[in-house]
């Protein structure tokens, strides 16, 4: 076998390998029982769950669209804590947040402050199962936007959830790597034609 074949094939897999554990954009949406509908988008790494599921970890870039208005100010990821004092139920700490392609899973806020008695937050969407922040046991979603006024509740939370990795660009280098095998293929073929 050619030793430049096996190099880029070489290369090829240390590309693959790579790319796996990178972090990746993944959209996100949730479509309440009355028909009001959030969207948004996330940067985090796919942890790989249960029967072809997936929850996402190491979560930043948040970015949410409820009721045709985006959400202002940068957005942190946090997880309800029914243990803690009423006046902190808001957990903020790297990873707490848990977001789930199964929604039964899913205990996050996205908000634009990091007070963990949410005093200062003006916008933020929660989608929380177990324990609920309003006591009710069950699950519950909630979203809204004190700037524009726009808020939406289900309690349970009975809309539809969305969660779907963002279609992945072609790396830069990957053309390069294709023509360098095609000239390496061509140069090969040459020379068994010459003999």
């Amino acid at each position: 076998m050619n030793k430049n074949f096996v190099k880029a094939i070489a290369i090829l897999a240390c590309m693959g390998s790579g790319a796996a554990y990178a972090s990746q954009t993944f959209d996100f949406t949730y479509t309440f029982a009355d028909g009001q509908s959030l969207y948004g988008i996330l940067t985090g790494t796919e942890v790989a769950g249960a029967g072809g599921s997936f929850s996402v970890a190491d979560v930043t870039n948040a970015s949410i669209t409820f009721d045709g208005n985006t959400f202002l100010g940068s957005l942190s990821a946090g997880a309800f804590n029914p243990a803690a004092p009423s006046a902190a139920p808001w957990n903020f700490a790297p990873n707490a947040a848990v977001i789930s392609t199964t929604a039964s899973l899913n205990n996050f806020i996205f908000a634009d402050s990091t007070d963990p008695a949410g005093n200062n937050v003006t916008n933020y969407f929660y989608f929380v199962n177990g324990a609920t922040p309003s006591g009710s046991g069950t699950s519950e979603a909630l979203a809204y936007n004190t700037n524009t006024g726009d808020i939406d509740f289900d309690n349970p939370a009975g809309g539809a959830w969305s969660l779907t990795a963002a279609p992945v660009p072609l790396p830069a280098g990957l053309p390069l790597l294709g023509s360098a095998l095609g000239f390496l293929g061509l140069r090969a073929f040459r020379r068994r034609a010459a003999v």
